[in-house]
């Protein structure tokens, strides 16, 4: 088997995720490939969340709700190694053909996949 064979047998099926014609093809590749990746990576993202916590010395679990919020989207925006070791850790599953449509709109992929991964941290905390 090769890479692209194995990656993708890894992946997790999410039910969820509705199929849908009309879909942008940025949110397909959404729906198809990041979010598979985020859960198949989740521990190892949550990890570096807290590797990141540990870091900075943010007491993450005694915040309220709202507090957590904005302390996560502080870290996104200043712990730079954090952003950028969890986007990593993504797109490093990503197959060759996916990666190639990645870099086609790497910026607007990278606010997906931190949206999806803060949305994944605040409902496991």
């Amino acid at each position: 088997m090769n890479r692209t064979e194995e990656l993708q047998k890894l992946r997790p099926k999410i039910k969820s995720i509705q199929q849908d014609l009309s879909t942008l093809d940025l949110e397909q590749f959404q729906n198809d490939k990041l979010r598979p990746i985020l859960k198949l990576q989740h521990e190892i993202l949550l990890a570096l969340f807290q590797s990141s916590l540990s870091r900075n010395k943010v007491p993450f679990t005694e915040l309220k709700a709202e507090e957590k919020r904005s302390k996560l989207n502080q870290l996104f925006q200043k712990d730079l190694s954090f952003k950028n070791q969890s986007i990593g850790a993504v797109i490093g599953m990503l197959t060759v053909d996916e990666y190639t449509v990645y870099t086609k709109d790497m910026s607007a992929h990278n606010r997906r996949i931190i949206t999806m991964l803060k949305q994944r941290i605040m409902s496991t905390y």
